[in-house]
């Protein structure tokens, strides 16, 4: 492995197709942040019923996993910049959608083109890994965080303030028509600078039937030809896709309804967690390389179960100060660190279909978990998901443990 560069230069390390991707992705998060940590919010106050939340969540993950097993093929045999760049615009007006439903039982209309619009995630993931030399790639990928995880600084505080001045629902939707604007304003230019960063094999011959073989066949085979860690790492994002699938949902819903806490107070704590992921990042980076991918990445997962552990156990502000500052550490690890164990572990020539892998065998295996989340939280107990989060995200940290990747694949 190259010794490490010294440069300032090199400290923040964000090149070409990676700094376009992220500076893009920041642009649009200062809308998206206004409004993502209160979706649920959102949605019950359109009078959707708990147990719905969970339904519209479990039918949007497996619609997107569907799309992300096409998008990574297309990736592989069609090229990364076309399917970034046109669903990117899909994703971005989608937005729109939210501004102009009166009812709940309209909200599947944007949730599922959402989710449709993630076919290009697969393509976005590959060109950025694609634009980091191996080496720099925790370093690069903590770069990526800090300049996407900015607009979480402050929009956040923004929304929750736009609905307890305005009302949950015109507040929020204000949310969403401006991430809409800041989303085409990002996509447009990312259209105009993003370049080609992998010479595909152009099967543009393909008919609807071969397409849909292709896209079968040959996920099937880049699935085959993943090295064992490649499976691990597989395996610990399918495993902790079911902790998160059962908590990430009604966090929010929880701390407004029954710790009532204001969306501006909400909106604060996730604030205070993207400052702490912020400055952590790069320093995170040096961490890194000095104990190693493998051990940086099992003590990343290992905040996770801690920090639900500090949730469920709340008893006052400074409880949730702590359980932000906790995620905020859990986030400066986890990307530079399993992002980076994923590149390293997964040939450039079948990337695009392995990271949709990375992400497909979770969003199945939620399904489910955000179905049940549902009616146990609002059957069961409030605390009840979070509290059987725990023992899978402990699981997900044994199987990452056994990850030990021997080189780099480029």
């Amino acid at each position: 492995m190259r010794a490490e560069p010294k440069s300032v230069a090199r400290l923040f390390y964000l090149p070409g197709n990676a700094w376009i991707i992220g500076f893009t992705s920041a642009v649009w998060a200062i809308g998206g942040s206004m409004v993502n940590p209160y979706q649920s919010i959102f949605f019950t106050a359109l009078g959707a019923p708990v147990t719905y939340i969970g339904i519209l969540g479990a039918l949007s993950g497996g619609i997107t996993a569907v799309m992300y097993l096409v998008g990574g093929f297309v990736a592989d045999v069609w090229g990364r910049r076309k399917v970034i760049i046109v669903f990117s615009f899909v994703s971005a007006l989608n937005a729109f959608i939210y501004v102009f439903v009166k009812s709940w039982t309209l909200l599947f209309l944007p949730v599922i083109v959402g989710a449709l619009s993630g076919i290009y995630s697969p393509a976005l993931n590959a060109t950025v890994n694609d634009s980091f030399e191996p080496s720099l790639r925790p370093r690069g990928f903590a770069s990526f965080t800090i300049v996407t995880t900015i607009p979480s600084l402050f929009a956040p505080v923004a929304g929750g303030y736009l609905a307890d001045s305005l009302g949950n629902v015109p507040g929020l939707k204000l949310g969403y028509f401006l991430s809409g604007l800041f989303g085409v304003a990002a996509v447009s230019y990312r259209a105009i600078t993003l370049k080609e960063t992998f010479k595909a094999e152009n099967r543009n011959h393909l008919d609807l039937k071969g397409f849909i073989r292709g896209v079968i066949n040959d996920n099937r085979k880049a699935l085959a030809e993943a090295s064992s860690d490649a499976k691990k790492l597989i395996a610990y994002a399918g495993v902790s896709s079911i902790a998160t699938g059962l908590s990430t949902l009604y966090i929010s819903l929880y701390l407004v309804d029954t710790v009532h806490i204001s969306l501006e107070v909400y909106g604060g704590l996730t604030a205070i967690s993207a400052l702490t992921t912020i400055l952590l990042l790069l320093p995170s980076t040096s961490f890194i390389e000095k104990v190693g991918l493998r051990g940086a990445a099992v003590l990343s997962a290992l905040t996770s179960p801690l920090s639900m552990l500090v949730f469920v156990s709340a008893n006052g502000m400074n409880d949730l100060v702590t359980w932000s500052v906790t995620g905020g550490v859990s986030g400066a690890l986890v990307s530079p660190a399993i992002q980076s164990l994923q590149g390293n572990t997964v040939p450039r020539r079948i990337r695009g279909r392995l990271m949709a892998m990375f992400s497909v065998v979770p969003l199945l295996i939620a399904t489910p978990a955000q179905v049940i989340s549902g009616y146990l939280y609002a059957d069961v107990s409030r605390l009840a998901p979070f509290i059987i989060s725990v023992p899978f995200y402990a699981l997900s940290v044994v199987i990452l443990a056994k990850v030990n990747p021997h080189g780099e694949h480029e």
